[in-house]
This record gives C-alpha cells, sequence and structure tokens, in this order.
C-alpha cells in the first residue's frame, strides 16, 4: 500500500487535505483560547461586581441576619457565608491562581481590599481532587467579621471533540468535491496526451489530441502534437528512401541474374545465382520491415487461437513436432494478416532451432499471453535484447545457412507492439528459450480503427 499517491490529483487533494486539517485544528484552538480569554474576563467582571455587592448588603444588616441572609443571596458559582472568623487560608498550593486573581478583583474592584481580602485553594483532604470549590475568598467587615466565598469554576461552551471533527469532516469532504471536478478537467488533458503517445505512430496517421486546458496543458499538447507530425514525417522520408534504394538495386540484381547465364561454369554460376537469390531475398525482407505493420489492412475481430493453431498445423505438415493448448477462446480487435505473419515468425524461429515447439494461450488478467517454448540451444541473457535489432544473429547457432536475413523477431515485435502488446525472452522449463508474447485483454487492444 502506498502512503503516497500516485497522481497528480490524489498528491494534490492528500496536500491540501492535510494541510486543512492542520490549519482547521489549529484555528480551531486559536478560536477556543480567545473566547475562554473573553468569558474569563467577564466572569470575573461580573464575580468582583458581585463581591463588592454583596460584602455592602452583609455589611448593612444586624449580625443576626447576616449568615441568613448570606444563604438567600448564594446562587450559581458563588456560595456566602458570614462568620466572626475568616474561613480561608492563604496557603502555597496553586499561589499563582490564588495571587492572580486576587490582584485581578483589586484591580476590578479595588473596595474590595479596604478591609482585607483573603484568596486562599482548598487543600486536598484524604487525596480528594473532586472539590468543586476551587477558590475560596473571605472580606473582612468594618466590624471586623467576615464575609466568605466559594466559588466554583466559570468557563464558557467549549466545542466537543464530536463537534470538531464532525465540522472539519464536513468541510473537508466539501474541499474534496471541488478538488476532484477541478482536478480532472486539468488533468484530462494529460491524460489523452499519455494516452496519444502510445499510438503514437501505431497507425498510419497521427491523431492529434484535443488543445484545452490550463495554458501549461495547452502548451503541453500542442507540443505533443508538432511532435506526432514530426516523427511521422521522419518515417515517412525514411520508408521512401529506403523503399527508393532497394527497389534501384532490384533492377541491376535481376540483370545479373540473365547474365550469369553466360558463364560456363555451372559451379560457379550456381554460387553466384545463390548469392543474388540471397541478396533478392534480403531486399524483399528489408521492404517488408519498412512496411511493418502499415498495409492498410483492415482492424476487425480475430480468433486468435485460430491462427496459432493454423501455423503449429503447418509446421506439423512440415515435419516439426508442434503442438498447441489453450484454456479458452481468444478474440481481438487487429489486423489479421499482420498477427499472423508475427506469430509465424517467432514459431518457425522456435520450430528451426529446437526439436519440439510448446505453444500455449492463456489469459493473465487484463492481458493475453501466448508462451512459446522450444528445447534448442536458447540466447543468452545478454543477448536476448540484441536480437530483436534488424539483421542481428546469432552467428554460433544462427546463420544464413538455417534461412532468414535477422529480421523476424524484429518484424514480429513490431506487429506485437503495434496492437498494444510485446515480446520478451525468457529461459524455458525444458533448458531452451521460452518466448513470452503480451497482448491487451479480449477486444480491448490499443490499437485504433482505420
Amino acid at each position: 500500500m502506498k502512503l503516497i499517491p500516485d497522481t497528480i490529483a490524489g498528491r494534490t487533494i492528500a496536500v491540501l487535505l492535510v494541510g486543512f486539517l492542520v490549519f482547521h485544528a489549529i484555528s480551531i484552538c486559536a478560536y477556543q483560547i480567545g473566547v475562554d480569554s473573553e468569558v474569563d474576563l467577564t466572569n470575573e467582571i461580573r464575580l468582583a461586581e458581585r463581591l463588592v455587592t454583596i460584602k455592602r448588603a452583609l455589611a448593612s444588616l444586624p449580625p443576626t441576619e447576616r449568615e441568613k441572609t448570606a444563604h438567600s443571596l448564594s446562587g450559581g458559582p458563588i456560595e456566602v457565608h458570614w462568620s466572626n472568623v475568616p474561613l480561608t487560608v492563604e496557603n502555597t498550593r496553586d499561589e499563582e491562581i490564588s495571587r492572580g486573581l486576587r490582584r485581578r478583583l483589586l484591580e476590578l474592584a479595588p473596595e474590595l481590599g479596604t478591609e482585607g481580602l483573603r484568596v486562599g485553594v482548598p487543600s486536598e483532604i484524604s487525596g480528594r481532587t473532586d472539590d468543586p470549590h476551587l477558590v475560596l475568598v473571605s472580606m473582612k467587615l468594618a466590624d471586623a467579621s467576615w464575609t466568605n466565598f466559594s466559588l466554583t469554576k466559570l468557563s464558557g461552551t467549549r466545542a466537543t471533540l464530536t463537534n470538531i471533527v464532525l465540522s472539519t469532516s464536513l468541510m473537508a469532504l466539501g474541499v474534496i468535491v471541488l478538488l476532484i471536478v477541478v482536478l480532472r478537467s486539468v488533468t484530462r488533458p494529460i491524460r489523452q496526451c499519455a494516452a496519444a503517445a502510445q499510438q503514437l505512430y501505431v497507425n498510419a496517421e497521427p491523431h492529434p489530441i484535443a488543445v484545452s486546458g490550463p495554458r501549461e496543458v495547452r502548451d503541453l499538447a500542442t507540443a505533443f502534437n508538432g511532435l506526432q507530425q514530426r516523427v511521422k514525417r521522419l518515417v515517412d522520408d525514411r520508408t521512401l528512401m529506403l523503399a527508393a534504394i532497394s527497389h534501384d538495386l532490384k533492377t541491376p540484381l535481376t540483370r545479373a541474374q540473365l547474365r550469369i547465364e553466360d558463364i560456363e561454369s555451372t559451379e560457379l554460376r550456381g554460387h553466384i545465382d545463390a548469392d543474388l537469390h540471397e541478396m533478392l531475398m534480403m531486399i524483399d525482407s528489408t521492404l517488408q520491415f519498412i512496411k511493418g505493420d502499415q498495409v492498410g489492412e483492415a482492424v476487425r475481430d480475430v480468433e486468435l487461437n485460430a491462427i496459432l493453431e493454423s501455423i503449429c498445423d503447418d509446421l506439423v505438415d512440415l515435419g516439426h513436432a508442434a503442438t498447441f493448448t489453450s484454456e479458452s477462446k481468444v478474440v481481438l480487435r487487429g489486423r489479421h494478416l499482420s498477427l499472423k505473419r508475427a506469430f509465424n515468425n517467432l514459431i518457425a524461429n522456435a520450430a528451426n532451432f529446437g526439436r519440439q515447439v510448446r505453444v500455449a494461450l492463456a489469459r493473465n488478467g487484463g492481458a493475453t499471453d501466448i508462451v512459446i517454448d522450444d528445447d534448442g540451444p536458447g540466447i543468452p541473457a545478454d543477448q536476448r535484447e540484441a536480437v530483436f535489432a534488424p539483421f542481428y544473429r546469432l552467428e554460433s547457432s544462427r546463420n544464413r545457412e538455417t534461412g532468414g536475413t535477422g529480421l523476424g523477431l524484429t518484424v514480429a515485435r513490431t506487429i506485437i507492439r503495434g496492437h498494444g502488446g510485446d515480446v520478451t525472452l525468457h529461459d524455458a522449463p525444458s533448458g531452451g528459450l521460452r518466448v513470452l508474447v503480451s497482448l491487451p485483454d479480449t477486444r480491448q487492444s490499443s490499437i485504433v480503427e482505420k
């Protein structure tokens, strides 16, 4: 499982989502701190005003009525008592809290300290820490009696974790939906460009992609369309040049074949005729290689089983041991003659250098695999890619005496790649060579109809 998305849209959404969550959490904390500060200040002002009011009310009453009145004035976060002695004992526990509250109360209501003001925090009794009376305040009256207050914590409303998560999730969901819509519209031309790159000159004519989207994407599409045209001109010019050279060579070679009839030596005449015939074969093979699979053949449904089975049957008729097995019938869109030519080159090549050839066809997920095994000498691992180069031959085992001009594998790979697949070479279980041909799944070939 990849932690980092692999697409532009995925990475953009991931970065923005993480950033959104982090900054949203920071903003919630900052907002809550600000709200708490405002609420605490408001509560302290109200507390100071209420303490002054209660002190004045009790001071104006006779001592016999003060305790009863104190109880009636209690309520909310304040519990009021009257006594002849202070009930608040100043201690060192949470000294910062008590001193801070005392200082703020005196700043808000200076008259609270005219007679005497004590602020303290109740001590823990037997390890008890759930006392709701967080602060005790005692104020001295003019007759040396004391008004005692037990204060509880006043705080503003706090957003619960559930609310924070819900709020963040809803906003994140909205952001993701908008990002998906925007990024898909932005990256669509890029995906089209990638698909067109896979089709680059697979067909006879290039297919320009639409120039749309942001400026950078439009520039990319324009550059790619120009690249397609330049590649087409390059390939067409090369094809015309080599075709002209090959055609011009055929004329003198044909004349040479006619003139060797005047040679008296039969042996010499035979050698020269063989050389001329080989040269003509090379020219024909070169022309076929230049054309590749661009022969104007229509794209249609092709039954791959029938092609492979007919090739194996032809080899059996010629005396080779060739077998074909298939798990199921496979039909794909392609050019019948081109595919038959490619597989004929691969299977015939295996039959020429092995005593037995086994061809198997099977589906492999989103592709169709054709495996061609032989029990021949094989190909060294360091030369398996080189043999696909035009006119390349392994002189120790595959030379002109076995037939061919070194273009069979090249033509086969060109055709298979033209149908969206590929050809690779491996070691066969029998010790020979395994040719693995992979083609897109049934009727999902990436080529385009003409």
